[in-house]
């Protein structure tokens, strides 16, 4: 492994190494990570907002007119489509993590895996290293 490989680089200023995750705002090193998950809150909070949004529309749909209803629809899909484009990644160890950054999901996806590919090259690193005791033995 070397610490100067480059995982993961984008315009946004990420960083993935051998060693460190770097964004504009925070450093975190990957040796110390046991933890590593994709936060989806935005998702539960837009699946709440659009299905209300489409609920009141099918329940008052007797008195608005087709286009009203057509754009209460729209006005639903917005905050679902902006919902599931949205994710954490949340870094850390078991019982504390903590979020390192807001993307799309699909940023957040390859940041993971460009982490768990450095982290899986500093693991086969540390398997083969050779411990020898006090008596050299």
């Amino acid at each position: 492994m070397n610490v100067s490989t480059i995982y993961y680089r984008d315009r946004s200023g990420i960083v993935i190494t051998g060693r460190y995750l770097r964004t504009k705002h925070k450093d975190q090193a990957l040796a110390p990570i046991t933890s590593i998950r994709i936060g989806r809150e935005p998702l539960y909070l837009s699946l709440a907002l659009g299905l209300g949004i489409l609920l009141f529309a099918w329940r008052f749909g007797d008195l608005l007119y087709l286009d009203e209803q057509l754009t209460m629809a729209a006005v639903a899909c917005a905050p679902l489509t902006a919902g599931y484009s949205v994710a954490s990644l949340q870094m850390g160890t078991y019982i504390h993590e903590k979020t390192m950054l807001w993307a799309s999901y699909w940023t957040v996806r390859k940041i993971r895996d460009a982490i768990i590919e450095a982290r899986r090259d500093f693991g086969d690193q540390a398997a083969s290293a050779i411990i020898i005791d006090e008596h050299g033995h």
